[in-house]
């Protein structure tokens, strides 16, 4: 279980590591309003990021705050879509981060370090069910506390979502 952990976050250090990069490796593929469309050379691997209108919270320093939707085809992988938002912080061990769709739909899922996510092994379909709820939607709230009991709250734009999580079906398929 550790060692697929590992492999999950490090296939998310790469995604995030490299959201601005356009080196040999990563090519931009598109921006829909508020979302940038990114793929591999080889298009195994695909995402759409974005970051957040505003920023809400009592910090003085945040890292890197953004919201990433990646498709993975690689044969070896078992989960072909991730959802992922980094928060610029640390969380607490077993923490949870609560998404808001149009004050409406509400998930919770699961942290790691600075990022939130999704456990395939607990919910191997809530992916699916953001992406859904997302490509319905106008804002996505993400709510956190950091290690330090610092409460943020982040607001996306889901404006220019669905044309670019279709980008990203129609690179890397």
């Amino acid at each position: 279980m550790l060692f697929s952990l590992s492999k999950f976050f490090f296939i998310f250090f790469i995604y995030f590591s490299n959201a601005n990069a356009i080196e040999k490796k990563w090519f931009k593929k598109g921006e829909y309003n508020d979302w940038e469309v990114f793929a591999k050379s080889d298009k195994v691997i695909c995402y759409t990021i974005a970051r957040p209108q505003k920023m809400e919270g009592e910090y003085n320093l945040r890292g890197r705050v953004d919201a990433m939707v990646a498709i993975n085809n690689n044969k070896s992988s078992k989960n072909k879509y991730y959802v992922g938002f980094d928060f610029g912080y640390t969380f607490s061990n077993n923490d949870k981060v609560k998404l808001t769709i149009d004050d409406s739909i509400i998930f919770e899922i699961d942290t790691f370090a600075q990022t939130a996510w999704i456990n395939p092994k607990k919910n191997p379909k809530l992916h699916v069910k953001i992406i859904e709820a997302m490509k319905k939607g106008n804002i996505l709230i993400a709510e956190g506390t950091s290690n330090r009991g610092t409460e943020t709250k982040d607001t996306y734009s889901l404006l220019g979502f669905t044309k670019a999580f279709k980008k990203v079906k129609n690179v890397c398929n």
